[in-house]
């Protein structure tokens, strides 16, 4: 069976950039590790055919501080707190809600683990009712 050139190249340019950095570390043994993470005290390899690294880009500059324009509406302690009060209840009554079902599925599991009368242990219709849990 021949493989196409086509395909034979579309691997290769899939795997160009698969390469990594390759270090050589060697601890205080003796032991010599090659790997692809860099450790302090590890040289780098040059591996002939390899591409370059990257260049490292510009750091991404921390967002700045924009205080809000004078004309931007403003509300009121009062009415913020009742706003929070109303999401945080919203999310306390979910939180219940999770943790019930949570509750009903372990009791659920624990049911379905117990053997049925008939059931040996290893039953291969006690495996499958469990695997299906």
């Amino acid at each position: 069976m021949r493989t196409p050139p086509a395909l034979f190249l579309l691997t290769l340019l899939l795997a160009a950039p698969v390469q990594a950095e390759i270090y050589k570390y060697v601890d205080e043994n003796g032991q010599v590790t090659f790997t692809d993470v860099y450790r302090k005290g590890a040289k780098r390899i040059d591996l002939p055919g390899a591409p370059a690294p990257l260049p490292a880009g510009k750091s991404a500059r921390p967002a700045s501080y924009a205080p809000s324009p004078a004309d931007f509406p403003r509300i009121d302690p009062a009415t913020q707190k009742r706003r929070d009060d109303i999401r945080r209840q919203i999310l306390q009554d979910e939180l219940a809600g999770e943790r019930r079902n949570a509750d009903e599925a372990r009791r659920q599991l624990s049911l379905g683990e117990r053997l049925q009368p008939g059931e040996r242990a290893g039953d291969a219709t006690y495996a499958s009712r469990v695997r299906k849990l």
